[in-house]
């Protein structure tokens, strides 16, 4: 989709996780008692390491292995929370609908305006490469992570747009 053409950094990673109003996923809470120990069901914790400011929201998605990678109102579930990281990390408790293959991608939207600007961030699970204008959206295969029954540790290392290259904060 994205590949191939010069376009800000922060519209591309953002641009996959903006969506309509009529949606096909489930939009949940920050639920933490899903990833204790003990709990039932198929989640992951996912830890979002790296934010640049203390501002906004951050949104993270769990997307199914059915060819709907990264499209719009194809995510499973999200949950978007005000962003109040400890040390520059956040955890988030992203309930999956059952043992499979995922793909988990997350924005930083810094100012709260759920808009894409050059100062928001991104990431995807498995943490993949991200060039900028080339590879801003990594293919299903580099992001793939299986999860079990239970839970399922995931980190996600967020990315901002630096120059013209896009990396973590230093």
């Amino acid at each position: 989709m994205l590949k191939g053409k010069i376009i800000p950094v922060a519209a591309a990673l953002t641009a996959v996780t903006l969506t309509s109003a009529a949606q096909a996923g489930t939009r949940v809470a920050n639920d933490m008692s899903r990833c204790e120990a003990g709990a039932s069901g198929t989640a992951a914790l996912v830890r979002v390491v790296g934010f640049r400011d203390n501002n906004g929201r951050v949104r993270v998605q769990s997307y199914g292995s059915g060819g709907s990678w990264l499209e719009r109102g194809e995510w499973l579930h999200r949950v978007d929370i005000p962003v109040r990281p400890r040390n520059r990390n956040m955890t988030v408790c992203l309930p999956l609908p059952g043992p499979g293959t995922y793909g988990i991608a997350v924005r930083h939207d810094s100012n709260g305006n759920n808009r894409s600007d050059r100062r928001d961030g991104g990431g995807f699970s498995r943490n993949p490469d991200l060039s900028f204008p080339f590879n801003l959206e990594p293919d299903f295969d580099e992001v793939v992570i299986r999860a079990g029954s239970g839970v399922t540790r995931v980190t996600v290392v967020l990315n901002y747009l630096q120059g013209m290259s896009v990396e973590p904060i230093g």
